[in-house]
């Protein structure tokens, strides 16, 4: 079963309350609406990205969470996307060298030590990457320069989650018709 299948086959259970004409409508709505509303969401997060405004960009992307229960690859990109946005919020609130030392702090004392694992997986090679970077910064061009290579690469993995989400969202009007 597709992704688009059990968002859709759930959904339709959600709203049928009893085997009826009317409710096979309401869920129908329910998707319509959600297809409507999806393209203009991702078109607000894309113009906070563009507008350097991480801070909102990790606020919004949390409405989006419900959908990694439907894909694992939303899954990945959802908490790729809300972690590195993460990061880059708390280093904007005071984009100054100290306070990156702050923040690598933070993080360093959140997740504990590095341990050296054979094969990190994925998300934790992301995380320390991220930390990594961070703390062989020395001066404030450098955290200038890091900063935007972060947000150039928040842009891409939000553009890879775009065309799946798009992708999603096709496969939902091929079954809602």
């Amino acid at each position: 079963m597709t992704p688009a299948e059990r968002f859709f086959k759930y959904f339709n259970a959600a709203y049928r309350p009893e085997e009826s004409v009317e409710s096979s409508t309401l869920s129908n709505e329910f998707v319509e609406e959600f297809i409507a509303y999806i393209p203009d969401f991702i078109d607000e997060l894309e113009t906070n990205l563009l507008k350097h405004e991480i801070g909102d960009f990790y606020v919004k992307i949390k409405n989006l969470k419900y959908l990694c229960e439907y894909s694992e690859e939303f899954n990945r990109c959802w908490l790729l996307l809300r972690a590195i946005s993460g990061g880059l919020k708390r280093l904007l609130d005071e984009p100054t060298l100290n306070h990156a030392t702050e923040v690598y702090v933070y993080y360093y004392s959140k997740y504990g030590g590095r341990r050296r694992l054979r094969d990190e997986n994925w998300f934790e090679h992301h995380r320390w990457d991220f930390l990594d970077k961070l703390a062989v910064l020395k001066s404030d061009d450098e955290l200038n320069e890091f900063i935007l290579e972060r947000i150039e690469g928040l842009s891409s993995y939000f553009y890879l989650y775009r065309k799946e989400l798009e992708s999603f969202i096709n496969d939902l009007k091929r079954l809602a018709s």
